[in-house]
């Protein structure tokens, strides 16, 4: 697996070449691919709240059942 400075070399040759315009074009791609990354992660942590929170309320309905019989 290439280490970060493989990937950091690898990143400068892909833009070799380009212009300045395409170069602002790639970093404003840069900054909303990381952008959708922070939002998936913040997505995926209340997707798990919501998860845990269904799981406590499940165990009280049960637990709330087995008492009433």
């Amino acid at each position: 697996m290439p280490t970060t400075l493989n990937y950091r070399e690898e990143i400068l040759n892909e833009i070799k070449g380009l212009s300045d315009e395409q170069i602002d074009t790639l970093i404003k791609i840069i900054r909303i691919f990381k952008e959708s990354l922070i939002r998936q992660r913040e997505y995926d942590f209340e997707l798990k709240r919501e998860f845990e929170e269904w799981d406590r309320l499940s165990d009280e309905a049960i637990l709330n059942f087995e008492h009433s019989l």
